[in-house]
């Protein structure tokens, strides 16, 4: 975090490490489940504020009103896969290129970012 011009303090390496420690999107309940109470809620929010602002982490929200977070990677954009049973959440990476060309096309709208999730069943709970 360092060659970002971000102090690498200890609230931050914990949160840091939890988000990397799940690689999928996870709620603060989560990242403090994992930390196992080494900090407060209030360091894990001020941290998580910090790491979006500055690229490191991004917020998604899979209209259940649950913010999750996770790590902004070398993996790029990709969209999620979420199960309706479980809650279990998986990555999926597409090709998009088609669609959004098809929806600039059709509405002339400008798209600047987009976000795309899949809810249906895991091959658990099926």
């Amino acid at each position: 975090m360092t060659k970002i011009g971000i102090r690498y303090t200890k609230p931050r390496k914990l949160v840091f490490e939890a988000l990397a420690h799940y690689s999928k999107p996870v709620s603060v309940a989560e990242i403090n489940y994992y930390l196992k109470n080494k900090i407060d809620l209030s360091s894990i929010y001020r941290t998580l504020e910090l790491m979006k602002k500055s690229n490191i982490a991004e917020e998604t929200e899979f209209g259940d009103g649950k913010k999750r977070y996770e790590l902004i990677s070398e993996k790029g954009h990709h969209h999620h896969l979420i199960c309706e049973n479980c809650g279990d959440i998986e990555d999926i990476k597409m090709k998009e290129d088609e669609l959004l060309n098809k929806v600039k096309t059709k509405s002339k709208f400008a798209i600047k970012k987009h976000k795309l999730e899949f809810f249906g069943l895991c091959p658990n709970c099926q």
